[in-house]
C-alpha cells in the first residue's frame, strides 16, 4: 500500500496495512539520524526530504532550520525576528489602538481587492512539485489554510486585539469577514484533491486550560467563517483537518458542526483525549495525540510504546494518523520517535 493510499483510506475510516504517521518535522537530531550525517546549510534540504521519506506518511510545513538568526521587515513595517527554532513579530508599525485601527482599515481594503492570479496559482503548484520531487515518493503534503483570525491576532498582538474587540467590534468583525473571504477565494483557486487531498484549516483557539476567546464570540464570528472555508474545500473534494492547540472541549461541538473532517493535535496535556474525542465524535478522523511536551521529550521509549499502543486501541486503528501533539520539536528523543514509529508500523498487532 502506498503512503497516499494509506492516508486516504484512513481518513475515510477504511482498513489499511497499518496506522499512518503524520507530523511536522522540526528537529535536526531527527534529520541527522535518518540522513546519516551532520546537517549543514548545504545538505539541509537533502536531510529534510530523506527524514520525511523515511517514516512519515503525511506532513505539513516542509522546511529547513535557520542556521543564522536574522530579521525581516515587510511592506507594512512589521519586523520579524527569525531565531534558530522559531520566529516572532518584534516590532509593529503601530503601538496604540488608533494606529491599529488605521492599519486594520488599510488591510480590509487590501484583502477586499486581492484575488489569486495565474502567477500565484503557478507558484503554489510549483512549490508543491518541488517538494514532491525532493521527497521522491507519494508522502501526502498537507497545506495550511488560515480561517482568518490567526493572522489578525498575530498582527494585533493579544493586548491590542482585546482593545480592538472591546472598543471597535464592528471593525474586527469586518476584518475577519474580509480575511475569510480572501482565503475562500484562495481556496477556490488552489483546491485540487489530486494534488493536496487534505488542507490544514487552522486557528489556535485555546490555552491548556480553556478557550482564548469567549465561546459566544467564536460562535457568532469564527464558526461561520470556518464553515465558509470548509464548504469551499468540500466542493472540490478536499478534506479539512482542523488544527488548534489547547483544550477545545467547550467549542468542539461547534467545530464539528462547521464541517471539519478531522481534528489535530489532540493536546493531551491540555485535557484532550483520543478516546473521548473518538467516543463523542466518531466521524472525525484524528491526527496526533502523542504528547510532545513531556512524553516524547522526557519519557522513556517503553512509555512511548505503551502510550502509542493505547492510542491504536482507543481508535481501533481506524481513522487515526499517529503523531505528536503538534510537531517533532528539537527536544524529542530519537529513541522515543522510533518507538512511536514501531507501534504505527505494527499497529495491526494491537488494534
Amino acid at each position: 500500500m502506498t503512503k497516499k493510499e494509506r492516508v486516504l483510506r484512513t481518513i475515510d475510516f477504511q482498513e489499511t496495512d497499518h496506522v499512518p504517521l503524520y507530523d511536522f518535522l522540526d528537529s535536526n537530531s531527527i534529520r541527522e539520524y535518518f540522513g546519516g550525517e551532520t546537517i549543514t546549510p548545504e545538505n539541509a534540504w537533502t536531510l529534510e526530504y530523506k527524514a520525511i521519506r523515511s517514516f512519515l506518511d503525511a506532513t505539513r510545513g516542509i522546511m529547513i532550520p535557520t542556521f543564522t538568526p536574522y530579521r525581516t521587515t515587510d511592506e507594512d513595517g512589521f519586523v520579524t525576528f527569525h531565531d534558530i527554532e522559531t520566529s516572532w513579530i518584534e516590532k509593529r508599525p503601530f503601538d496604540d489602538l488608533e494606529g491599529l485601527v488605521a492599519f486594520a482599515k488599510k488591510d480590509i481594503e487590501r484583502c477586499t481587492a486581492w484575488n489569486p492570479d495565474a502567477t500565484y496559482i503557478e507558484n503554489y503548484r510549483r512549490d508543491i512539485q518541488t517538494h514532491r520531487k525532493g521527497l521522491g515518493d507519494d508522502t501526502v503534503i498537507i497545506i495550511e489554510s488560515d480561517v482568518g483570525l490567526e493572522d489578525i491576532r498575530d498582527k494585533c498582538g493579544i493586548e491590542l486585539f482585546c482593545y480592538l474587540e472591546a472598543d471597535y467590534p464592528e471593525i474586527l468583525s469586518e476584518w475577519l469577514r474580509v480575511k475569510n473571504e480572501k482565503e475562500v477565494r484562495r481556496a477556490k483557486a488552489i483546491a485540487d484533491a489530486d494534488i493536496v487531498p487534505i488542507m490544514l484549516v487552522y486557528t489556535d483557539l485555546a490555552y491548556k486550560t480553556g478557550l482564548i476567546h469567549p465561546p459566544a464570540w467564536l460562535r457568532k464570528h469564527f464558526i461561520p467563517a470556518l464553515k465558509n472555508l470548509t464548504n469551499t474545500y468540500h466542493d472540490a473534494g478536499v478534506k479539512c483537518l482542523f488544527h488548534s492547540d489547547g483544550n477545545l472541549w467547550e467549542i468542539l461541538d461547534d467545530l464539528s458542526e462547521a464541517g471539519i473532517d478531522g481534528i489535530n493535535p489532540i493536546e493531551t496535556c491540555a485535557g484532550m483525549s483520543i478516546v473521548e474525542v473518538r467516543k463523542k465524535y466518531p466521524k472525525l478522523f484524528i491526527a496526533g495525540g502523542i504528547d510532545v511536551s513531556h512524553l516524547l521529550t522526557f519519557g522513556t521509549a517503553d512509555e512511548v510504546h505503551e502510550t502509542c499502543i493505547q492510542a491504536v486501541r482507543d481508535t481501533h486503528g481506524m481513522g487515526y494518523l499517529m503523531g505528536s501533539t503538534t510537531e517533532l520539536l528539537p527536544t524529542v528523543k530519537v529513541e522515543n520517535l522510533l518507538a512511536m514509529i514501531d507501534v504505527a508500523k505494527h499497529s495491526q498487532t494491537y488494534a
